[in-house]
């Protein structure tokens, strides 16, 4: 018989990655060694820095999003931090246990870039959600089909080659948990959560972040978040990914000359963005915002 390994409840079911933008699965990544390679040039990228003393140098919109070529390599670094310091077996990145590893993961960041205490916060909460993408990534590619079969237990080689620091314990214990009827019961609430979602965008890894720093390059000016909105949906020929999204794009570009005509007001989240949607914000989080 499996060992029962104690585990910290709930997990976070993964709908969502970072900042606001929808999940989607990759695990075709893990179909070679492009993650191995991608994951050695970074490595060894960060190190050179280190080794001469220095820090990359990195800059911060007023959201605390982090800008440019030197964002995306803090974001990348962070991703694996997550995936070296948070074990896969965890469930609940708000755990007291985590501490200690948190910190590593702050210390870490700090070595090889600017970043002051002001963003620490945001930093571990990118941590958090780069861990959680990284569970639902192994889950899917080498788990899901096969979770009530005995080879399941084992580690591929795909798996060993790739992430050494994941140990046999780690992953048993990562299996023991999507076996147990919590986790498939919140796996079928996201599940069923993710077919009601029309409106799902084209970003990538970054989100609303990305779009929003290129419209500041271009403009001077950051975007408002209808414009985020619209602006992420659209595919590369500049169509809609789909008519329901069509749709309210129209509305938004109606509602926007309505706006400049002085015939519509935008009053805190009353603004074209809901307005267009229909439906009311829900609290915790601001559609179209980073």
């Amino acid at each position: 018989r499996r060992p029962q390994p104690t585990l910290y409840y709930p997990e976070e079911v993964s709908t969502q990655t970072q900042v606001g933008k929808p999940r989607r699965t990759n695990s075709s990544r893990f179909n070679g060694d492009e993650e191995g390679k991608r994951r050695t040039t970074l490595l060894k990228r960060v190190h050179v820095v280190r080794t001469r003393g220095e820090r990359i140098q990195v800059s911060f919109d007023s959201k605390g999003q982090p800008l440019g070529k030197e964002g995306d390599e803090l974001q990348s670094w962070i991703g694996v931090l997550a995936r070296e310091h948070i074990p896969i077996w965890i469930a609940d990145f708000r755990s007291s246990d985590l501490e200690p590893r948190k910190e590593r993961v702050w210390l870490e960041v700090k070595t090889s870039f600017t970043v002051d205490e002001s963003h620490k916060k945001q930093v571990l909460k990118s941590c958090g959600e780069s861990a959680k993408c990284f569970r639902y990534d192994l889950y899917q590619a080498f788990v899901r089909d096969h979770i009530d079969e005995e080879t399941v237990w084992q580690r591929l080689a795909k798996v060993v080659n790739n992430y050494p620091t994941i140990s046999q314990d780690d992953w048993e214990r990562f299996i023991t948990y999507r076996r147990t009827a919590d986790f498939k019961r919140l796996s079928q609430q996201g599940s069923e959560i993710r077919k009601k979602s029309k409106y799902g965008s084209t970003t990538g890894r970054d989100g609303y972040r990305k779009c929003n720093q290129e419209i500041f390059e271009q403009t001077g000016e950051y975007a408002d978040r209808y414009v985020i909105w619209r602006d992420t949906r659209l595919k590369p020929d500049g169509e809609y990914k789909n008519p329901s999204i069509k749709i309210i794009g129209e509305a938004i570009d109606e509602l926007t000359q309505q706006e400049t005509q002085g015939s519509f007001e935008s009053v805190g989240t009353k603004d074209i963005l809901t307005k267009s949607l229909g439906n009311s914000e829900h609290s915790g989080r601001l559609r179209g915002q980073s």
